[in-house]
C-alpha cells in the first residue's frame, strides 16, 4: 500500500514532463542577457548600447546609464551642455584602445587586472583623466606590489624606467606612488644610481635620494674598513 502511494500515476508523470518541457521552451525564447546579472556581459557589446567611443580608428560600444552612475566626469559630459550629451559617436584621444577597455571594465565590474606595470601606469593616467580616484589607488597598489616583489637581480636588468614612472606619477597627481617611488629609488641606490635615467632626477629629487639612500656612505665606508681589517687578519694567519 505504501509503495503504491509513493509511485506516481502515468497521468502525473506526463503532466510534470509537459510542464518541464514548456518551461524550457519558454526560457529558450528569451535572450541570454535576460538571465545574466553581471554587467560585464554588456562590456564592449552592441546590445542595448546607446553610445559609441571612437579610439585609434576602432569603435567601442557602451551604455550611458552605467557610465553616468560610475563616473562623475562621464555624468557631467553626458548630462551637461557638452557636445557629447547629444552625440552618439564620441572620439577619445590620448588613450589606447586596450587601456580604455580596461577602464570601462572597471566601470562595469568594479575590478581590474592590469597585465603589467606599464599597463597599470597607462590605466592610472586614464583614471586621473576621468577622475576615478579608487581606480587610481588600485593601479598605485598594483605597481608598488609588482616592484616590491622583484628580486635585486631583476631590478638591475629590467628595461622599465623607474624615473620616468616617478615623473608620470607626479604629473598625474599620484602622490602616494610618487612618494613611494622616491623611497624605492633611495633604498635601492646601488642599482638605480648605475642606470642612465638616474641623471634625469631633479635637483630636489636627487637631494632626497642622496639623503635617504641605502646603503649610506657611512655604511659603505665602515664596510670597507671592516673588510680591510678581516683581510689583514687573514694575511697574518697565513704568515704564522
Amino acid at each position: 500500500v505504501l509503495r503504491s502511494a509513493v509511485l506516481l500515476t502515468d497521468r502525473q508523470i506526463f503532466f510534470r514532463f509537459n510542464c518541464l518541457r514548456n518551461c524550457k521552451t519558454y526560457q529558450a525564447r528569451k535572450p541570454l542577457w535576460f538571465y545574466n546579472t553581471s554587467l560585464k556581459f554588456f562590456l564592449n557589446k552592441p546590445m542595448l548600447a546607446d553610445v559609441v567611443f571612437e579610439i585609434q580608428g576602432t569603435t567601442v560600444p557602451a551604455h550611458r546609464a552605467i557610465l553616468v552612475a560610475r563616473c562623475e566626469v562621464m555624468a557631467a559630459m553626458f548630462n551637461g551642455n557638452y557636445m557629447e550629451a547629444k552625440s552618439v559617436l564620441i572620439p577619445v584621444y590620448g588613450v589606447s584602445k586596450e587601456t580604455f577597455l580596461s577602464f570601462l571594465e572597471y566601470l562595469y565590474t568594479d575590478s581590474c587586472c592590469p597585465a603589467g606595470i606599464f599597463q597599470a601606469m597607462c590605466l592610472l593616467i586614464c583614471a586621473e583623466m576621468y577622475q576615478v580616484s579608487r581606480l587610481q589607488h588600485i593601479c598605485e597598489l598594483f605597481i608598488i606590489t609588482q616592484l616590491q616583489s622583484m628580486p635585486s637581480r631583476e631590478l638591475a636588468s629590467m628595461n622599465l624606467d623607474i624615473v620616468d614612472l616617478l615623473k608620470k606619477a607626479k604629473f598625474h597627481h599620484s602622490d602616494c606612488l610618487s612618494t613611494w617611488l622616491l623611497h624605492f629609488i633611495a633604498t635601492n641606490y646601488l642599482i638605480f644610481s648605475q642606470k642612465p635615467e638616474f641623471q634625469d632626477l631633479s635637483v630636489e629629487e636627487r637631494s632626497f635620494v642622496e639623503k635617504h639612500r641605502w646603503p649610506s656612505n657611512m655604511y659603505l665606508k665602515q664596510l670597507a674598513e671592516y673588510r680591510k681589517y678581516i683581510h689583514s687578519r687573514k694575511c697574518r694567519c697565513l704568515v704564522m
